[in-house]
């Protein structure tokens, strides 16, 4: 009896037909294939926990860090909701095939776009687990939500540049995009006090960014978090205070070679549970990539509770 694999493509990927083609090509004669196409935001969560119910044994996001990270949602919500058991969500594999605008986890997992890559690793078993972040916030309705993220979650500048992100072309490339962003943003932003708890630090000052890491780069290859691991059950938090646009361009080449950046004003911490609270307004959240709502933000580490495909 075929495995089967279910593929949750991001809808608005261009030439998304041509990509479900070439993997019916590489994969079919081996696996029992459902492809499931989003159509809005968080469309994939739902399809993503329907795939499992229908007796999927992988389940594939096609697209970046967004599809991503709704796909793991949806995986949880199978568990949580009572489709799947402990044993069961453990026997789900979760993949992706790199076809978004930053695929930024998948730098730090080291997955390449190769479709052949990712039929030797499920045929290798070459399996991983990964850690989650549970986040409750303030979601844009203005009631209290819960998402899970896999790569980064920042407060302050990250989410101004998330919101911009959503509604911007990317014509020109996803670095060129995000730098132009997050280099207008810096223009215009005004550093904001918050108060920071953690199980291992207590933080308060103002940042421009305040960011918690499962991964190790955001915006589209960005090493903003050198030494964040997956699997490690901890969050690589990273504290970027009163910086100027300077500070930031000089420091560039670091980041871009996931190098520590050595500025007063830049600190790093672990922590297993984090609370992140503004002395000022309600200030904006980036979530794997996506503006998701405000804070006060509390986030946890789950540990290795996806089984991802990725290289050993």
């Amino acid at each position: 009896m075929k495995k089967k694999i279910a593929f949750i493509v991001h809808g608005k990927i261009k030439k998304h037909q041509q990509i479900i083609s070439q993997i019916k090509e590489v994969f079919s004669a081996r696996y029992d294939l459902s492809f499931h196409i989003s159509q809005y935001s968080r469309h994939a969560i739902q399809l993503s926990s329907s795939a499992i119910q229908d007796g999927a044994s992988f389940i594939i996001a096609v697209g970046g860090d967004g599809t991503l990270n709704e796909v793991a949602n949806g995986v949880m919500n199978a568990k949580n909701n009572g489709f799947i058991d402990d044993l069961q969500l453990n026997n789900v594999k979760i993949g992706v095939l790199p076809r978004g605008t930053g695929n930024d986890f998948c730098k730090t997992i080291r997955v390449s776009y190769d479709l052949q890559a990712l039929k030797k690793l499920i045929e290798n078993d070459s399996y991983k687990p990964v850690d989650l972040g549970l986040a409750t916030f303030q979601g844009t309705n203005g009631n209290t939500a819960k998402h899970y993220f896999i790569n980064i979650t920042d407060i302050g500048l990250g989410g101004i540049i998330a919101r911009k992100l959503s509604g911007s072309s990317k014509l020109l490339g996803a670095v060129i995009t995000y730098q132009a962003i997050i280099i207008s943003s810096l223009i215009s932003y005004r550093h904001k006090k918050i108060k920071v708890k953690a199980d291992s630090f207590d933080y308060e000052g103002k940042v421009m960014s305040f960011i918690a890491a499962n991964g190790k780069y955001f915006g589209a290859g960005l090493g903003i978090a050198p030494n964040a691991l997956p699997d490690d059950g901890l969050f690589s938090a990273v504290i970027i205070g009163k910086i100027s646009i300077w500070d930031y361009l000089m420091n560039l080449g670091r980041i871009r070679k996931c190098l520590k950046v050595e500025h007063p004003e830049v600190k790093y911490f672990d922590a297993r549970e984090i609370h992140i609270e503004s002395l000022t307004e309600p200030l904006p959240i980036d979530m794997d990539g996506e503006f998701v709502g405000y804070s006060p933000l509390k986030i946890n580490i789950v540990p290795k509770v996806l089984t991802f495909i990725a290289p050993l």
